[in-house]
C-alpha cells in the first residue's frame, strides 16, 4: 500500500441502505451528533451521502484501524447511536473496507 496517502489509510466502515424520505433528516441529525464528538478514539471522519433519487444513503466512517472501530462499537453511547440509526433505515449492506487505490 505504498501509493496510498496517509490520509486514506485505516479502515472504512461503509453501509449502503434504503431509507424512507421522512427518516432522512432524523438520521442526518443522529449521525451529525456522532460526527461532532471528539471523544471517540480512532474516528477520523464521517460522511453521509444521499442518492440523487432520494431512496438510498451511504454512511462512510473512516477509522484508524479495525480495532478502533470495534472498540467504538462497544462503547454504550456509540452503540446507542448506532441502534437509533438502525431504527431509521431499511435494509443495509454494511462492511469494513481498506483503500487499495487512490487517483487524485
Amino acid at each position: 500500500m505504498g501509493d496510498i496517502p496517509q490520509s486514506e489509510r485505516g479502515v472504512m466502515g461503509i453501509n449502503v441502505f434504503t431509507i424512507e424520505p421522512e427518516n432522512q433528516e432524523p438520521l442526518i441529525e443522529c449521525m451529525r451528533g456522532l460526527g461532532r464528538r471528539e471523544d471517540i478514539p480512532g474516528l477520523l471522519g464521517l460522511r453521509l451521502l444521499r442518492s440523487v433519487d432520494g431512496k438510498r444513503m451511504i454512511n462512510y466512517m473512516h477509522w484508524e484501524s479495525e480495532e478502533a472501530f470495534h472498540a467504538a462499537a462497544a462503547d454504550p453511547t456509540v452503540a446507542a447511536t448506532i441502534q437509533r440509526a438502525g431504527e431509521l433505515v431499511g435494509e443495509g449492506q454494511p462492511g469494513l473496507f481498506e483503500v487499495v487505490y487512490v487517483h487524485e
